[in-house]
């Protein structure tokens, strides 16, 4: 008897459904979207299409999925709750076996169907062995966690600067057909890394994950819980929030997870790449600032501290660039802070100079300069040899700013604002950089707050580096943060100021770069890798990290700041505590804290 109810009940057979998350982007007809369309169609029963919007829709879609060999498909343009709550709707979207949610406005998603027939049809299809397709907003739906843009969009920079920014609106009461996930789509075209931690800090749950999807990219996840990515870019899944060290998995077409044991099963050609284990610092003991910001207006604390908190108030910085205009604005700018000491040095005349200005500064800032330029001139000239000594010499305060702290690294990306299409289109190109901090590439300025057109260059491109130069370390800095690196002993010490730095760490694992096109007709290939595993280290509050000889990446530390040196205020003059004022505490370990106790 039993045999004969499941013959008449296949459905039931399944335990669950079949996904299909599309990370946005327009399908391509014999293109990148074909292979995860059609597997769709393939795991359903009578390939059968409903494509449901919140709005009126086009017939693009269903045509599509005609091409693709569907056997019937249907439009339900779902926009009130009266037609959402229809018994005669769900009946409709029961009769198909595939189910294709646009994108859009996930909010108008969530606020038109949480409650209704139609969250009980896409909840009864999954259940039954159906196939739930999104696209863009449309899978930002599915996950247990919405971000359901109740407010309007959170960019990347604001996540990163407040994780309970009031836009992060966050609700796990509607459809939850993948638990303990928090999806997110056009991740690498819009930068949102930093707005996924973001999520992720906010719901502070270990066990939800975060899955970013790429445009023009998908993951199928199949009825036993295995994903397997198509497309011309990637995915991106971080585990729940931990305190540092979080798990992080880059895949690509091909490439597979397994969602039941939280791992990578598959990685299809990938080769190995293991950087440096062990990374020295013995010769180098060099205060080293890293601006992270493009704009004087975010600089403030990061210039204050340079002039007031390292070394004496009276030290004069010298500030070394190859654009003299930029740097007269940048002291102007430190004049209307009150901090006069300060000398500009051109470089493109640096040898018809003394000397002196290249041997005797305590403190240099490199600013506004260009690469070439500054190279040149650091090891083919007298004074830029004199200068470059000064960077490893133990004692001078070294800073870098702008543009120019992407050239703290060993590698950087040399034409990152040349072509906002520059990543997508394979163009982006890397030169070797000061190697000041070894086995490492930086990004300043990666979610520039003004404009988005170059997040995808700014956030593939640390990736990219790090698999091409075989790199350890890869530092996103934000526009509204600094770090701050010193040396004790044989250790190197990191401390991240204002808006956080993000910082991935490779301890070896295997790599690869897409090999998938967009449309079949083109001749360039997105420049996308995959990692294995990566670790990610992140948080709002100062976190402090390290680099020596004797560990395998970077740790976080909870070392203690040690007694109280002294009070300063703005000025760098040393002071009592006040209340409502700005306030520098320096400790003997060496780390400064900026504090405004409000009464």
């Amino acid at each position: 008897m039993r045999a004969l109810f499941l013959l008449i009940f296949p459905h039931l057979l399944f335990s669950q459904g079949s996904l299909v998350l599309v990370g946005g982007g327009g399908e391509s007809n014999g293109g990148w979207s074909d292979a995860s369309y059609s597997w769709a169609l393939d795991q359903s029963q009578n390939r059968k299409v409903a494509v449901i919007y919140y709005s009126t829709s086009t017939s693009w879609i269903p045509e599509y999925f005609m091409d693709l060999g569907a056997s019937d498909t249907a439009r339900f343009d779902i926009d009130n709750l009266t037609l959402a709550n229809s018994q005669a709707t769900y009946d409709s979207l029961m009769n198909y076996d595939v189910f294709f949610i646009k994108g859009g406005n996930q909010w108008n998603y969530y606020n038109t169907w949480k409650g209704t027939r139609v969250e009980d049809a896409i909840t009864d299809k999954f259940n039954q062995g159906g196939v739930i397709m999104g696209t863009s907003a449309g899978i930002a739906i599915l996950s247990e966690y919405i971000f359901t843009a109740e407010n309007g969009t959170v960019y990347p920079d604001e996540g990163l600067e407040d994780y309970n920014n009031p836009n992060i609106t966050i609700e796990n009461d509607f459809l939850n057909i993948f638990p303990n996930y928090i999806f997110d789509s056009h991740f690498v075209e819009r930068g949102r890394l930093g707005r996924l931690l973001a999520f992720l800090k906010n719901i502070q749950l270990i066990n939800v994950h975060g899955l970013g999807v790429d445009d023009r990219t998908a993951i199928c996840i199949d009825s036993n819980n295995i994903g397997t990515v198509m497309g011309s870019a990637g995915i991106t899944i971080v585990e729940g929030f931990v305190s540092s060290n979080i798990k992080c998995f880059q895949l690509i077409d091909g490439q597979q997870f397994d969602f039941n044991n939280f791992q990578v099963i598959n990685t299809n050609g990938a080769f190995q790449l293991n950087p440096p284990n062990q990374i020295e610092y013995q010769n180098y003991t060099n205060t080293l600032l890293v601006s992270g910001s493009d704009s004087l207006e975010h600089m403030d604390d990061f210039l204050t501290i340079l002039h007031n908190i390292q070394g004496l108030v009276t030290d004069t910085i010298y500030i070394y660039t190859s654009n003299t205009n930029q740097a007269s604005d940048l002291e102007t700018y430190l004049n209307s802070l009150g901090l006069l000491n300060h000398k500009t040095i051109d470089i493109n005349i640096a040898n018809t100079l003394s000397s002196y200005n290249f041997s005797s500064p305590k403190k240099i800032l490199f600013y506004a300069n260009n690469w070439n330029t500054l190279n040149d001139f650091l090891n083919n000239t007298t004074n830029g040899n004199i200068l470059k000594s000064k960077l490893t010499n133990n004692t001078t305060i070294t800073a870098f700013a702008g543009q120019d702290s992407k050239f703290v690294g060993t590698t950087f990306c040399s034409n990152i604002h040349d072509n906002v299409y520059g990543s997508y289109y394979g163009e982006l190109e890397f030169e070797k950089g000061l190697n000041l901090i070894k086995s490492s590439i930086f990004m300043p300025n990666t979610y520039d707050a003004y404009t988005s057109s170059y997040y995808e260059n700014t956030q593939s491109a640390i990736n990219w580096g790090m698999m091409k130069d075989t790199l350890k370390y890869g530092i996103f800095l934000s526009y509204k943060g600094y770090l701050n690196i010193w040396q004790n002993g044989n250790i190197k010490y990191l401390t991240t100021n204002g808006t956080p730095a993000i910082l991935f760490t490779n301890n070896g694992t295997e790599v690869d770069t897409t090999s998938s096109y967009v449309y079949p007709s083109q001749n360039f290939l997105r420049q996308i890798t995959s990692f294995k595993e990566l670790s990610i280290n992140w948080n709002q509050n100062n976190w402090l990290t390290y680099w020596n000889s004797t560990i395998t990446g970077i740790e976080n530390i909870n070392t203690p700041k040690g007694k109280l040196i002294h009070i300063t205020n703005i000025l760098g003059e040393q002071t009592k505590e006040k209340t409502n004022t700005p306030l520098f505490y320096n400790y003997e370990n060496g780390g400064v804290e900026k504090k405004i106790i409000i009464d």
